[in-house]
């Protein structure tokens, strides 16, 4: 049966599909060893974000945020991270309770250093196939994925919301 509702979108979304599904399969496989560090996939994506905000003040449910990602999971990297001593925790002096969290030196030189394998076998062979687009292309594509993002966001968070039934 043809999945028409899709139209000539069907490929591309067939695609974001099968790479979320792969990326479920493994996303907590932690990997390494180097320097006795061992990061899964969202947990290299924790730390950087952490150093992509390292010059703003953000809380760590800010953070969060940005990756789309419960403020618990979050927390739960973050602390592995601190332990692995790639990133620091500071507390800002006017507010006890509010975490500003900060890469290490060692946690950016390592991100810096991986980063150049990860470009090589992940995503050089990608940015070359989006070489081709505009810059008004890329970010129209970028525009539907956020787009698809947030209506999945949303969806999830009326789905997870405890609904109350009168007796």
């Amino acid at each position: 049966m043809e999945l028409s509702w899709m139209g000539r979108y069907r490929k591309l979304v067939g695609q974001l599909i099968r790479y979320a599904n792969i990326y479920v399969r493994g996303y907590n496989i932690e990997l390494g060893g180097e320097e006795n560090v061992f990061l899964s996939a969202q947990s290299w994506q924790v730390l950087e974000c952490i150093i992509e905000h390292e010059d703003d003040v953000l809380k760590m449910a800010e953070l969060s945020r940005c990756l789309g990602m419960p403020q618990s999971t979050f927390s739960k990297y973050v602390k592995r991270l601190v332990e692995q001593k790639l990133v620091e925790r500071y507390r800002k002096a006017d507010n006890q309770k509010e975490i500003i969290l900060r890469p290490s030196p060692f946690g950016k030189d390592f991100y810096c250093r991986r980063s150049v394998g990860l470009l090589e076998i992940g995503y050089k062979e990608m940015f070359s196939l989006l070489e081709k687009l505009s810059d008004e292309d890329l970010e129209a594509v970028t525009a539907a994925i956020r787009n698809l993002a947030d209506h999945l966001d949303r969806d999830t968070e009326d789905f997870t919301k405890t609904r109350l039934i009168k007796l």
